[in-house]
């Protein structure tokens, strides 16, 4: 061994071993991970609450004894619910350990699943494998439980089933039984236990308020029907929505009056505050089916007389659902306001014209008491009427006195009649206003259009200043009618073609024209046009521009078809992009203008 001037000893070895420590003369090989030093950061494991609750070996035992078990419980997507629970107990009393696996939506988030089963169950995970679970019944199983009882607070821990006297016992028995292994886990749990001994002044009082709160939304929905005891999260239980009454007799839709100079529709701030404010709340109601809601419905009126937000879960592992047909029916019975609705939740706001019962009685009673003073109006106006006594020489009877008969007696007396001169002079300036009216439309219509034409003529002169069109050489390379034919033949037999589009013919068609003349003397462009001219002033600006001879022009299925052969002297040029062309954004500017250009009358 060599001296270290750290103070410690290295040695000499083969393997490149040598001391990493502060001194202690310990020596760790390559392959030997670095003790994690205390306060560190460690990542926590799947199983952290069982190793830091049960000693070693007996959470060697245990695992060893879920490795020997093959049957499994199934939990499907419904997830942890009583039934479940009752299984669980029930092979507790043969078996230490219950094996489980998780499908469907239940095994999307595990850890969440073991937070579960051991809130419900008052077991403990051991192990776990993908969706598999190994569920231990606890040394403290003997102790009778109360199953219907929530044990889980948001201020303690999830596992509140075991003492900390038997994980005391537990970690000095895992010290006294390994002398020289760490107590890693010992300390740990000191470090747990202390955490939730000391509690500040501030976070006594942030769960005093939790606690008050948790306990009026409980109160709130205690008299709105049963629990769903399946519920996953944590307190208060929501409403099971499916044991409400699905008909009720007489049922009708809640009264709403929209108080004056209220916009009956929400903003999009507002809309958003209400988002967030139902994001953190816990659900009310906890709903399976899709059809016969009024029962449903009628609890969320009475949760609106205290709440402006009323918050649905949906059921997992629910057959025949569907959250958009249930979100419509509670819509219609309710009239109330849908602010969001995905896979587990719908969020219902009261809407601001919602009254409550007391207010809803209360003008609809005063309505009552204001037609029954006007039907006494009514009635002794017409007492007063027939005690009036006709005048001399009116030998017509008169009727009540500001009805609807009086208004049609005066009308049909008193009121202008029209002859066939006054209707033909009425539907005369009827028919000039309707055709004055045609005209300026059309008109303004015209107008638009000569100001679309003007614009589109205009950017397509800036654009065309670009365009330079090479000229046609004098004296072209000619070839032989039997060349022409049989060049003709070959090229329409090509698969391999150029796809002339809307942009036509610029810089990027003849540079490929080039390089398909590298490895073909031919060379084939479908073209789609409407008009044989169109296509022919295409065949003469590309044997132009190209440089190479014009075959043939065709009708093909796809369009037209040109064939250019590249001359038999073909030499390739330095430069395949002509400069005089457009490039490939101007010439898509032209094409665009073309077709306003067209478009316009």
């Amino acid at each position: 061994m060599l001296p270290n001037p750290h103070g410690g000893f290295s040695l000499d070895s083969p393997l490149g071993v040598e001391n990493k420590g502060e001194g202690n003369g310990e020596v760790r090989f390559p392959w030997e991970r670095p003790k994690v030093e205390e306060g560190s950061v460690r990542i926590k494991s799947r199983t952290s609450l069982a190793e830091l609750t049960l000693p070693e070996s007996e959470l060697r035992r245990l695992r060893n004894l879920t490795m020997r078990t093959k049957n499994k419980t199934k939990i499907g997507g419904g997830g942890v619910t009583q039934a479940v629970v009752d299984m669980i107990r029930e092979k507790w009393k043969t078996s230490e350990i219950v094996k489980l696996k998780c499908e469907g939506a239940a095994a999307l988030n595990m850890r969440r699943i073991h937070e579960i089963l051991e809130r419900k169950t008052g077991g403990l995970v051991i192990w776990r494998s993908g969706t598999s679970v190994s569920l231990y019944r606890g040394v403290s199983y003997e102790v009778p439980v109360q199953l219907n009882k929530r044990m889980y607070k948001k201020n303690e821990t999830s596992h509140s089933s075991f003492s900390s006297i038997t994980r005391d016992s537990f970690a000095i028995s895992s010290n006294k039984t390994s002398g020289n292994a760490p107590a890693v886990g010992s300390n740990q749990n000191v470090h747990a236990s202390q955490a939730t001994l000391k509690i500040t002044d501030g976070e006594n009082k942030d769960t005093e308020s939790e606690v008050k709160y948790e306990d009026e939304i409980d109160k709130l929905l205690g008299g709105l029907g049963p629990r769903y005891t399946d519920w996953p999260g944590c307190d208060p239980l929501p409403i099971d929505a499916d044991l409400l009454p699905g008909k009720i007799h007489g049922y009708q839709p809640p009264f709403r009056i929209l108080p004056y100079g209220v916009r009956s529709s929400l903003g999009l701030k507002e809309a958003t505050a209400l988002r967030r404010l139902a994001r953190v709340l816990p659900p009310h109601f906890a709903l399976g089916r899709s059809r016969q809601l009024e029962g449903l419905a009628m609890a969320m009126i009475k949760l609106w007389e205290r709440s402006s937000i009323a918050k649905v879960a949906l059921k997992r592992g629910v057959q025949l659902t569907t959250s958009e047909r249930m979100a419509e029916d509670i819509k219609k019975l309710t009239g109330g306001v849908l602010l969001s609705r995905n896979k587990d939740f719908l969020v219902f706001y009261r809407g601001k014209n919602f009254l409550s019962s007391d207010v809803t009685e209360a003008l609809l009673e005063r309505e009552r008491l204001a037609k029954a003073l006007q039907d006494e109006e009514e009635q002794a106006r017409l007492r007063a009427s027939t005690l009036v006594t006709p005048t001399v020489g009116i030998t017509e009877q008169v009727g009540g006195a500001g009805t609807l008969w009086e208004t049609l007696e005066a009308d049909a007396r008193w009121g202008k009649r029209l002859d066939d001169h006054d209707k033909q002079k009425m539907l005369k300036k009827a028919e000039v206003a309707r055709h004055a009216n045609l005209v300026r439309k059309l008109e303004r219509r015209l107008a638009l259009a000569e100001r679309k034409l003007m614009k589109a003529e205009n950017a397509l002169s800036k654009v065309e200043e670009f365009l330079k069109p090479a000229n046609r050489p004098a004296d072209p390379e000619s070839i032989t009618d039997e060349e022409r034919f049989m060049f003709r033949k070959l090229g329409l037999r090509m698969k391999a073609f150029l796809l002339l589009g809307r942009r036509g013919v610029f810089s990027g068609t003849v540079e490929n024209m080039h390089l398909h003349w590298k490895y073909r003397e031919l060379v084939k462009i479908i073209v789609k046009a409407k008009t044989f001219d169109q296509v022919k002033k295409t065949a003469l600006a590309l044997e132009s521009e190209s440089g190479g001879v014009l075959v043939s022009v065709d009708k093909v299925s796809k369009g037209f078809a040109i064939v250019v052969f590249r001359g038999k002297d073909y030499q390739r040029p330095s430069t395949l992009r002509p400069k005089n062309l457009l490039t490939k954004r101007k010439a898509l500017a032209r094409s665009i203008e073309l077709q306003r250009r067209e478009v316009s009358p």
